[in-house]
């Protein structure tokens, strides 16, 4: 019996699986109709938004069809008052429309209001409008609940105001029964329609629309909530169903593969010590490659390092004995001094040459490769250790072959150096959800390998010298593992390089040419 269907065996086992099932059912069935509600509570909410929206635009009409008036002529008129109460007669929510006399000594100098209406406050509409442009207007807080104003300057010396009731920017047919409407602004709630529920016993949670309404004179803000109860998430009957039609398939699947359960545990055994022993010796001989390389990188690095210093010591001995000659000390003590230095300085810088040719290589043996290999391989073999470390590997591999000219054992050291780093940068987080992620993709210029993680990124200042020789974030790090990879990908005629990526942790891609290109660039050279 296949290892995925080993709980079949015995019966506690079999009922614990069973009840997962329901639970994974309870779970999507949840989720759906988690999703339907907040659709509904969405589509509710944006419908009241747009009608509110319209409304409160309606306001701004009004307010710049009054300024108009009152502008087109010298003093208010019985025309004013006539279209402040067909305004009144037509828009119930607006119970006040006030023209107000700016200044000391102003005052209100005409008024029409509907039940519930009040008159303006001189004083707080000229504050209000005091440092506003001519015709611009401006929100204001009433002390009644549900109300504000609105108040446009016309000129420098007249203002309207308007009293807006906000229980009528909602109408009652408009509002869902299952739902409750707070409309509030920067001074505090302004509106509230629909009881408080009481969370009741198994409420599951409360969805919420939240939204501002589109207006610039009135920032209003729109909030629409709905408690759901867990029956309207997970419908009893469906559940019931389903729970038993599982149970039964999960006794005819354990009757139908019973026969073949010892057959099957003894070929995945089999299978699983030949993986074994093919990743064992492909990790032996990667590791082997990467001590052979850093080493080699190490030795050569300290040697180009010492050669400076060695050939200015070569020079200046050597200057040191020609001054001596030209002050007639040839032959002195001093003289003798800088010799032995010119000596032991040749001979070092012998040495050096020596370890220089000892540790250097030729380009590894290049040839036509297809990379899912070596990106599954590794990624085979790198699944052990992050397994271990409780962080996932996620492998992303084109169906068709990606082929690129390297030498296999190189390309696959680089790229299981970036998964032990990336691995190395997840675990110093943490996170129980660590992931890293290999991709191996086409491109038009020939194959990408990225190799990201959800770790804490590259800190700014590292960014710019990671790839240097000898230098390392890590506090027992050599700096030599992404020198190293440079170098391999840069011997195939390729680059690497780092970054952050756009939802957090380290990104590091590595293009290779297209074998073509290679090819034509070799031509052109010689």
């Amino acid at each position: 019996m296949p290892r995925r269907l080993a709980f079949l065996r015995s019966s506690a086992a079999l009922a614990g699986g069973w009840l997962l099932l329901v639970a994974a059912f309870g779970l999507y069935a949840a989720e759906t109709h988690r999703r339907a509600l907040e659709q509904e509570v969405s589509e509710s909410g944006r419908a009241l938004q747009r009608a509110i929206s319209q409304r409160v635009a309606q306001h701004d009409a009004h307010l710049t069809s009054l300024s108009a008036l009152g502008l087109a002529q010298a003093q208010p008129s019985a025309d004013f008052d006539l279209v402040a109460r067909s305004i009144l007669r037509f828009y119930p929510r607006i119970v006040a429309i006030d023209l107000v006399r700016l200044g000391p000594g102003g005052g209100v100098v005409s008024s029409a209001r509907a039940a519930g209406g009040t008159t303006a406050d001189p004083a707080a509409v000229s504050a209000a409008v005091k440092n506003l442009a001519a015709g611009r207007a401006v929100y204001g807080a009433d002390a009644r609940p549900g109300h504000y104003r609105l108040m446009k300057r016309m000129n420098d010396t007249m203002a309207v105001s308007l009293d807006i009731d906000g229980r009528g920017l909602v109408e009652e047919d408009e509002l869902p029964g299952w739902a409750r409407l707070d409309l509030s602004s920067a001074e505090g709630p302004l509106l509230e329609i629909g009881a408080r529920q009481a969370v009741p016993p198994f409420a599951a949670r409360t969805v919420e629309f939240a939204a501002p309404i589109a207006s610039e004179t009135q920032p209003l803000r729109l909030s629409l909530h709905r408690t759901v109860t867990l029956s309207q998430l997970v419908p009893p009957l469906p559940l019931a169903l389903f729970a038993a039609l599982s149970l039964a398939a999960l006794v005819l699947v354990r009757s139908l593969l019973a026969h073949r359960r010892e057959a099957a545990l003894a070929r995945a055994a089999a299978e699983a010590a030949s993986r074994r022993e093919a990743l064992r010796q492909h990790e032996t001989k990667l590791a082997h490659a990467l001590r052979v390389n850093s080493m080699g990188e190490m030795a050569s690095g300290i040697a180009h390092e010492l050669t400076q210093p060695l050939t200015a010591l070569l020079s200046q001995s050597q200057a040191g004995r020609r001054i001596a000659a030209t002050g007639g000390l040839a032959g002195s003590p001093v003289d003798e001094v800088l010799a032995a230095n010119v000596l032991q300085a040749k001979r070092a810088a012998d040495i050096l040459v020596r370890l220089r040719a000892y540790v250097g290589k030729s380009a590894g043996e290049a040839g036509m490769h297809d990379l899912r290999t070596s990106v599954s391989d590794i990624a085979a073999l790198s699944r052990i250790d992050l397994g271990r470390r409780g962080i996932a590997l996620d492998l992303d591999l084109p169906e068709a072959p990606v082929a690129a000219r390297v030498d296999p054992v190189e390309i696959e050291q680089v790229i299981h150096n970036l998964i032990r780093n990336a691995a190395d940068a997840v675990e110093e987080t943490g996170r129980g959800d660590g992931r890293v992620v290999v991709t191996l993709t086409r491109a038009a210029e020939g194959a990408v390998i990225t190799v990201g993680d959800n770790g804490a990124g590259i800190p700014p200042d590292i960014l710019p010298r990671l790839f240097e020789p000898f230098f390392s974030g890590k506090p027992e790090g050599m700096g030599l593992g992404l020198s190293l990879c440079e170098s391999i990908v840069e011997r195939f005629d390729g680059g690497i390089s780092a970054e952050n990526g756009p939802s957090g942790g380290a990104l590091f891609t590595v293009r290779l040419p297209a074998a073509g290109a290679i090819d034509e660039a070799k031509e052109a050279v010689q």
